[in-house]
């Protein structure tokens, strides 16, 4: 994992793959908040699908894939992404 993200602090490590390894699903699933999944279109680490089969888990899930976007979609795409997270918190505070 320390090759994946160089500059990385050795004490985070852990931590991070602990949380790459957990199944959130049923996190998510108990949740009682709004909830929006973000997926890139070509995640190299998992089908974008995730999105939308989590984001249905839940009462208050929605779910939005970016095209011609990877894994870090705030990264590849932060005008897509920062729009999309703007339209789900004006449709939650509504």
């Amino acid at each position: 994992m320390a090759a994946l993200m160089p500059g990385l602090h050795p004490v985070t490590l852990p931590l991070l793959q602990d949380h790459a390894l957990q199944d959130w699903r049923d996190v998510v699933a108990r949740a009682d908040v709004p909830v929006l999944m973000v997926a890139g279109a070509d995640s190299q680490y998992w089908p974008a699908e995730h999105a939308e089969i989590t984001a249905a888990s839940t009462t208050r899930g929605r779910a939005v894939v970016l095209d011609d976007c990877g894994h870090a979609a705030n990264l590849d795409r932060p005008e897509e992404f920062n729009a999309a997270l703007l339209a789900f918190l004006e449709d939650v505070v509504r």
